[in-house]
């Protein structure tokens, strides 16, 4: 007879606090920026996120608090998608193709906003 145990892991309450305060920050989709045409595939949107969670790792700022791997449907299939606090949401505008219009224009905005002109 084959028994397998797995280890169930539990968080402590304050683990489970913190963490349930992280996920309130994550406002943002990445996909909105497909769904606005801002990106052509899902392959662009991973490359920006992907620059855009080792911006976070080089400023040691932490991850969990920016970025949630999470699964969606879209059309009819489980696709991949990250659940992205607002700095991480515009990192990744800042890290996407800005031969779309509207990346270009919102790299644009962020900047401006950023010398305040």
């Amino acid at each position: 007879m084959l028994v397998t145990i797995e280890q169930t892991r539990t968080n402590s309450p304050l683990d489970d606090f913190v963490n349930s305060m992280a996920e309130n920050q994550l406002t943002f989709y990445a996909s909105d920026l497909l769904q606005e045409r801002g990106c052509d595939s899902i392959i662009e949107i991973e490359l920006a996120v992907r620059r855009a969670t080792e911006i976070c790792n080089s400023m040691h700022l932490p991850l969990r608090e920016n970025f949630k791997s999470v699964f969606r449907s879209r059309n009819g299939e489980v696709v991949q998608d990250w659940r992205l606090s607002p700095m991480a949401y515009m990192l990744m505008i800042l890290n996407a193709d800005p031969h779309h219009e509207l990346v270009a224009r919102m790299q644009v905005e962020l900047v401006r906003r950023a010398l305040n002109i």
